[in-house]
């Protein structure tokens, strides 16, 4: 069977916007909450987004269309077994195992489960289903980024600059992409003081390419351990009650591990929506005194190989936590859902069984998964999407609560993902991220090598993003930003708009220009500190129009690209025949598609 995607493509209703101004959208929220939960829903969470998504979407057509199928089976280390007796997943529907994709489908795959089509990736993926392109991948060897930080011969050393090289460069796509989503959820930033800590910093991004397949309970784990996340969030150093002292136990890490990594403000149901008591308010995952209760667990751990908890000579910013018993709070501790924790325990034992009460809560399933869709695929999934995506999570179909394997092989292999933009047109998709949009095309015009004076660790500032950048917990943006005006009137979400304004259109349009018109392979001045995009295969085309264009739709829109669009660039290569290079006009095209209102657009 081959699924074939029409090219005629519905704009949804946010890409129209998408060069509008975010309205005051342009920065993060950046205060911590402060109140107990149960005022959450009225008072916010130290932002002004919503506790919840708005679910008013009564006007709006949501009925998807679910073709049953299989998963690939996703082994307890993370990777994918390459049989097959891939089970079927009981209730989760799912895409069929046994489809080709066109290329367009193919370039559609591949923008939501790498950092950009390429055309030899699309080629490839058209003879192979997706499930064995996810099993593929899942079989090849993680791209460690603290590893290459110390073996590149890089003068400029941020662990930035390697993040760029492995997203353009790394074979394992899927986990590095998966991995960038996590980052984004389970929030570090090496704003504040630690981005001097380089090794640190590319050390815990390796904790998620670690365990982008693997399960989310020993995610949390490996997380909560890390001292680089000790530090950003104060649970290094937590120490018992003292009245004498005046010390209480800190509650940073207590209050972001359940508002913003795992379960949430508000109980939700399988498909997202929120669960609403009898007068119609919103039902708090948990109050202050939870928060307090935790907060007590997560006492007593500090840098490994300390001799004074209270004032440590050394920093291990690597190796993971390790309890202090005399630091620990050995009390009685009553967590979610009234799940006591007995007295007199370890601090590694409380640790254990409070993490446990977490992950087997049931808004885990929902708020990671509707997350993990938005940043892969859509940014308003239909109830049944996050539904099926759910089951998946709370069993994989061999009894594995938790498998992220499992969970992002069903966001990618869910129907919805391939005809989402033909079931919703008005609501399917998401505007790119920024990063994702500098990936795309120094991987479709991949350069043959990437210079040691390289260096663009300033991507934050230009782009409003850049990997473990974010101006605070928060995200760069939050998965329920809603935009002003036709976005918000119509109950959906657009996360990426927050950090969408006329400043930050101007600043990816130029770096779009940096990258292709001043930084090409055929342009005579030094661009050694720049990657370099390799344009040889179009200026072999550059004398036949028609080619070129049907080229570069391949390359940069997967055969999508407008009349419209078309007609310009047409006009454009046009206005340079005479004594234009034609480099030049290969780059001015590559740069006009790059940077139009469809390319910006992930459907």
């Amino acid at each position: 069977m081959t699924i074939t995607i029409n090219k005629t493509l519905a704009v949804p209703l946010f890409a129209s916007l998408w060069m509008l101004s975010s309205c005051g959208g342009g920065s993060s929220p950046s205060a911590e909450p402060t109140g107990a939960a149960s005022t959450a829903a009225s008072e916010g969470s130290g932002s002004s987004e919503p506790a919840f998504a708005n679910t008013n979407t009564t006007d709006l057509d949501l009925n998807p269309i679910i073709v049953p199928g299989q998963l690939p089976v996703v082994n307890e280390n993370g990777s994918a077994d390459s049989n097959d007796s891939e089970p079927e997943i009981g209730a989760a529907q799912v895409f069929t195992a046994n489809s080709l994709l066109d290329e367009t489908a193919a370039h559609r795959f591949l923008q939501r489960s790498t950092f950009g089509p390429t055309l030899d990736a699309v080629d490839k993926l058209t003879q192979q289903t997706p499930v064995e392109w996810i099993t593929e991948q899942m079989q090849l060897p993680p791209t460690y980024m603290a590893e290459r930080l110390q073996q590149e011969n890089f003068r400029w050393a941020q662990y930035v600059n390697v993040w760029w090289k492995t997203a353009i460069e790394a074979d394992d796509q899927l986990r590095q992409r998966v991995a960038f989503a996590l980052s984004e959820i389970f929030v570090i930033s090496a704003k504040d003081g630690l981005g001097d800590e380089q090794d640190a910093v590319a050390k815990y991004y390796d904790i998620l390419v670690d365990h982008a397949f693997g399960n989310f309970r020993d995610l949390m784990e490996a997380v909560t351990l890390s001292p680089i996340m000790g530090e950003y969030l104060s649970m290094k150093g937590n120490r018992k009650p003292d009245p004498e002292l005046n010390v209480r136990p800190d509650e940073n890490y207590a209050r972001e591990l359940l508002q913003l990594f795992t379960i949430g403000l508000v109980k939700l149901n399988t498909d997202g929506s929120v669960q609403l008591d009898e007068n119609g308010l919103p039902l708090a995952t948990y109050d202050q005194n939870v928060i307090e209760a935790f907060a007590h667990v997560f006492t007593g751990w500090h840098f490994s190989g300390i001799a004074d908890f209270r004032w440590p000579l050394t920093k291990d910013y690597i190796t993971p936590m390790q309890p202090y018993e005399e630091f620990h709070d050995k009390g009685a501790k009553t967590l979610l859902d009234g799940f006591q924790i007995p007295a007199g325990q370890s601090a590694r034992e409380d640790l254990e069984m409070a993490l446990d009460n977490i992950f087997n809560h049931p808004n885990v399933g929902p708020f990671i998964s509707r997350q993990l869709i938005q940043r892969l695929v859509t940014s308003n999934p239909s109830p049944q999407y996050i539904r099926d995506i759910v089951e998946v999570f709370n069993d994989n179909g061999v009894g594995v609560r938790g498998s992220i394997g499992s969970v992002v092989s069903a966001i990618l292999l869910h129907e919805e993902a391939f005809q989402g933009y033909a079931l919703y047109p008005r609501t399917f998709g998401k505007l790119k991220e920024p990063v994702m949009r500098i990936t795309s095309m120094w991987r479709a015009f991949r350069p043959d090598s990437i210079h040691f004076d390289f260096n663009y660790a300033w991507a934050a500032t230009e782009l409003a993003q850049a990997p473990l950048n974010a101006n605070s917990v928060f995200n760069f943006f939050t998965p329920f930003f809603s935009q002003p005006g036709l976005i918000r009137d119509n109950g959906l979400v657009s996360p990426e708009f927050e950090i969408h304004d006329e400043t930050s259109i101007i600043n990816i349009t130029n770096r779009l220009l940096a990258n292709s018109i001043w930084a090409h392979n055929y342009k005579y001045e030094s661009t050694e500190r720049r990657i370099v995009i390799n344009i040889d295969r179009e200026v072999e085309l550059a004398d036949d129009p028609e080619a070129l264009l049907d080229h570069l739709d391949r390359v940069l829109l997967g055969g999508t690209m407008s009349d419209e669009l078309r007609n310009e660039a047409r006009t454009l290569m046009d206005s340079r025949n005479f004594g234009w290079a034609s480099s030049q006009k290969v780059v001015e095209a590559i740069f006009l598609i790059a940077s139009s209102p469809e390319s910006a657009v992930q459907l």
